[in-house]
């Protein structure tokens, strides 16, 4: 069977901060290329950064839109000086990325672009709604995650935001054991147009959730899971003063999943140690709709 992509998504509310940091925006070969990253202060504690890369090229090649989606078996390729001309209205590329932070209006924007509109019109303090994909890969033999914008939007409202975290992220993964409150997992990805397989840990914090893996989720099956994404410093209160306890804690704590989108032992050993793929890791899918109390 070929092997194919995991996917991710996030979904952050919060505040943001480190726009002012020298590291927020850089740009290299003349503009050529340009990236944005900053945080999204979801609790007094807890920070997520998230990211952006663009570049500028020759030609942009656009899909034909189906709603929100688009048709990749109708596509075309335009200058770049054309990407927004009116004519192609009815086309996107598909890795536009949706903005809604400047004087209430939305945009769709290419990266490249939608780096420098987030430059210009977002500060520090905006509290912010932030959707995206979620990519987990290995770089230099470290697991890394990365949080990558493809819509954002300033939130008008001003409520107070650290009684109320929202730090959400949703997943593919091909299952293989569950025990001590962790859930081993790998996910599938291209790099540079090769297949990668990355083992990877989920925390579990409840154990009805773990049983309930252990019992009816055989090793090498795919399926999709929820949670709650925690970036913290552990602190507690000392005579009036919040004193940091610990070490940060960066992990992914999963609270539920998809029934519809298991597929029982769907690889085997061998097929996960080949180099078969099909599709981009990072592309749109379709998401399941939760069943029970922890969405199975």
């Amino acid at each position: 069977m070929t092997l194919e992509p995991t996917y991710g998504y996030f979904q952050l509310r919060g505040q943001v901060v480190g726009m002012m940091s020298d590291k927020a925006y850089t740009e290299g070969d003349n503009g050529t290329w340009n990236r944005i990253q900053f945080g999204v202060k979801v609790s007094s504690n807890s920070i997520v950064y998230v990211e952006l890369m663009g570049s500028k090229q020759d030609r942009v090649k656009m899909y034909k839109k189906i709603g929100k989606r688009v048709d990749k078996d109708d596509s075309i390729t335009v200058p770049w000086s054309d990407r927004y001309n009116e004519k192609y209205c009815s086309y996107r590329n598909s890795f536009n990325v949706r903005l809604n932070i400047d004087v209430n209006r939305e945009m769709s924007l290419l990266p490249h672009d939608s780096i420098k509109s987030i430059h210009e019109n977002l500060s520090d303090g905006t509290i912010v709604l932030v959707k995206g994909s979620l990519q987990i890969d290995e770089y230099k033999d470290k697991i890394q995650e990365k949080f990558v914008i493809k819509e954002l939007y300033d939130c008008e409202s001003s409520e107070e935001i650290h009684g109320n975290e929202e730090a959400y992220f949703n997943q593919e993964i091909v299952y293989l054991s569950a025990n001590n409150g962790k859930i081993q997992t790998k996910l599938i990805y291209r790099k540079h147009g090769d297949i990668e397989i990355v083992p990877y840990e989920f925390s579990a914090k409840n154990d009805k959730l773990i049983n309930y893996f252990k019992e009816n989720i055989q090793p090498n099956s795919t399926l999709r899971v929820h949670g709650v994404i925690k970036h913290y410093v552990p602190t507690e209160t000392v005579d009036g003063y919040e004193v940091i306890t610990g070490s940060a804690v960066k992990e992914l704590v999963i609270t539920g999943g998809s029934t519809n989108s298991i597929v029982q032992s769907r690889y085997s050993n061998e097929e996960l140690e080949d180099d078969r793929i099909i599709g981009s890791p990072f592309e749109e899918e379709k998401h399941d709709e939760k069943v029970n109390e922890w969405g199975f």
